[in-house]
């Protein structure tokens, strides 16, 4: 005994070709929105890359200047001078996330204590003065 299946697969072809082109415009929406997944995490990678180098620069200008952050001047300047640098190195990939110069200030100064946390040569003290005791002023006489 042979059983024919051809009846029902000619019933069932136009429910089918029915779903199939239901389900294209929602493959297609899912597709747009994986790659622009994909390319905002591609320009999530460039930008913590460029933070690092930022951070770096910023770290090598305190590190010429003496080995210490304790000055908060010259740490805001070269805090700056990263911040600065990836701003100009990559403003599209910023704007396209919507990431401030705040947030890059916030994204340079957090990479920068990182670097700073596993160099002892570089502390968050103050510089040493290089004046001798010798050569301070004498404290003033206590009038009783």
């Amino acid at each position: 005994m042979t059983v024919d299946l051809s009846p029902l697969a000619v019933a069932l072809l136009p429910l089918v070709q029915a779903a199939m082109l239901a389900a294209v415009p929602l493959l297609l929406v899912w597709l747009r929105q994986h790659l622009v997944l994909m390319q905002d995490a591609t320009l999530s990678s460039s930008i913590a890359d460029c933070v690092s180098r930022g951070a770096g620069l910023t770290y090598q200008m305190l590190a010429s200047a003496g080995g210490s952050v304790g000055s908060v001047t010259l740490t805001n300047a070269a805090v700056a001078h990263g911040v600065q640098f990836v701003l100009l190195s990559i403003p599209d990939a910023l704007k396209r996330l919507g990431v401030t110069p705040d947030h890059v200030n916030a994204m340079v100064t957090a990479e920068l204590g990182k670097l700073l946390a596993v160099d002892p040569n570089v502390s968050i003290a103050p510089p040493v003065s290089t004046t001798s005791p010798a050569s301070a002023p004498a404290p003033a006489a206590q009038a009783t």
